[in-house]
């Protein structure tokens, strides 16, 4: 994706934001506090991603 649209990026931000909703619910449904801590950081990850995303839609011209 050397010149990504708006378009592209939009989609990527969708995706991101229905893998937090799914990733969110799993944690609250998890009684493993291992397993909650490893999707604490996946959550924290695609939180990351997903401001990262926003960042580059805001520079896309």
């Amino acid at each position: 994706m050397n010149n990504p649209s708006k378009e592209n990026v939009e989609a990527v931000l969708r995706k991101i934001n229905w893998a937090q909703e799914i990733l969110i619910s799993l944690q609250h449904n998890v009684t493993d506090p291992q397993i909650g801590n490893i999707l604490s950081g996946v959550v924290f990850i695609m939180n990351s991603a997903s401001a990262d995303t926003e960042t580059l839609y805001q520079s896309i011209e």
